[in-house]
């Protein structure tokens, strides 16, 4: 029965890298977005919660029984989506990605990831956002984590269209609870945005619970399939929103002109979360696609209140 369902992992494994390489082909054969044509900022956002979205590193995995944490290990991950969001704010157009990623972790928990985004377009693509996201991961006991992080963006200079990243530095703490192969998680973060001389906008306090739970089907010591349902809820102040439709060239959602100062510190809920995960395991190497689907719950004028389903695939080789 075993020797029988390895192969057909193998080829569940070589499916998902054909599906990346499918959705890539077809990012570049596409046109351009006809509104790619001004200095206007699109929100590219895909590591706006960097505890979620770096592909090569996540503390809870639910694989305490598996792994060892204190170990030195290198990380090695490709990011593909189909497109992009933060806080429930997304283009209204596609802006598919490939994100290459490297992670060294050391034994006390203490860890650097580097990643460098490309935007799949055909005439306005290329390399966009380089994020520096340094951490530590702190053992309060068996099954709970304190985190503390750091995510610094250089964004590539002189850009002359929309798919400039409008993606916030931010410095982020949570704390992660395992209770079985249910995980409950609280992440608290502030992000602030770069200042010009036009636009000065205030920063955000964003507060996530999140929840999510394993179901995971082991085939041997080095091999796994596991399926992760999670939800999530974002509350926090809404400078997020002004920022987006200043640089998109809108009204501010506050109700001023266009070029005022802008500025939303109300504090409310955000948008909401649900993510479908499908993660396979052979040895070092692991594939996780992932199904999302976002919506807002703070429905501003100018901004899309359309919800959005979008795909991400990650492709990990871990060395310990």
């Amino acid at each position: 029965m075993l020797l029988n369902t390895i192969p057909l992992m193998k080829k569940i494994c070589g499916s998902a890298i054909l599906m990346v390489l499918f959705f890539t082909v077809n990012s570049f054969a596409g046109n351009p977005p006809s509104r790619l044509t001004s200095n206007k900022q699109a929100f590219n956002s895909s590591a706006a919660d960097t505890s979620k979205k770096v592909a090569v590193k996540d503390s809870a995995t639910n694989d305490s029984d598996d792994d060892d944490d204190n170990v030195r290990s290198y990380a090695f991950g490709l990011e593909y989506g189909s497109d992009q969001s933060s806080h429930g704010i997304h283009s209204n157009i596609k802006l598919p990605y490939l994100q290459p990623g490297f992670t060294y972790t050391a034994p006390s928990g203490f860890y650097t990831a580097l990643t460098a985004q490309y935007i799949l377009l055909k005439k306005a693509g290329g390399f966009d956002a380089f994020d520096i996201n340094p951490g530590w991961d702190i053992d309060l006991a068996d099954n709970t984590v304190l985190n503390f992080n750091l995510s610094h963006y250089i964004f590539r200079s002189g850009t002359p269209l929309l798919i400039r990243s409008d993606l916030s530095d931010a410095v982020e703490t949570y704390i992660d609870q395992s209770v079985g192969n249910t995980d409950f998680k609280f992440s608290a973060d502030y992000d602030y945005y770069k200042k010009t001389a036009k636009i000065r906008t205030p920063g955000d306090i964003i507060l996530s619970p999140d929840v999510s739970h394993t179901f995971k089907i082991k085939f041997n010591s080095k091999s796994s399939l596991s399926f992760v349902p999670e939800g999530s809820v974002d509350f926090g102040t809404r400078n997020a929103f002004s920022h987006y439709l200043v640089n998109s060239g809108d009204t501010i959602s506050s109700g001023g002109k266009k070029g005022e100062q802008p500025n939303n510190s109300s504090f409310g809920t955000l948008d909401y979360n649900l993510v479908f995960t499908i993660t396979y395991k052979i040895g070092n190497f692991e594939v996780e696609p992932a199904f999302n689907y976002t919506s807002l719950l703070y429905r501003p004028t100018g901004v899309s209140t359309t919800p959005l389903t979008y795909l991400t695939v990650d492709l990990t080789y871990t060395i310990k």
